[in-house]
């Protein structure tokens, strides 16, 4: 039970942090930047979709890591749900 409590702990405080850094530098996406996305997204990546552009080209890497990360938080979630007996 005392590393149950412990676990939630360290979580809690972990989105705390997450979400505290996340308030702190949210920003605006700059104008030159989408500015260029919209004028250059056919030229670039041969799309005929903006949206599919900056989604499948752009930002491939971070679509990759965002599932990454879904991945880990959805085995460490079914790697804490076990029931253990012996607790």
């Amino acid at each position: 039970m005392k590393r149950k409590i412990l676990s939630f702990l360290f979580a809690f405080t972990v989105c705390g942090f997450v979400l505290a850094q996340y308030w702190e530098t949210h920003v605006a996406a700059d104008p030159i930047v989408a500015e260029y996305y919209i004028a250059h997204f056919a030229q670039d990546t041969f799309a005929q979709n903006a949206v599919a552009a900056v989604y499948l080209n752009y930002r491939v890497f971070d679509s990759i890591f965002e599932t990454l990360m879904l991945v880990v938080s959805v085995t460490a979630v079914i790697n804490f749900s076990w029931r253990q007996n012996h607790e």
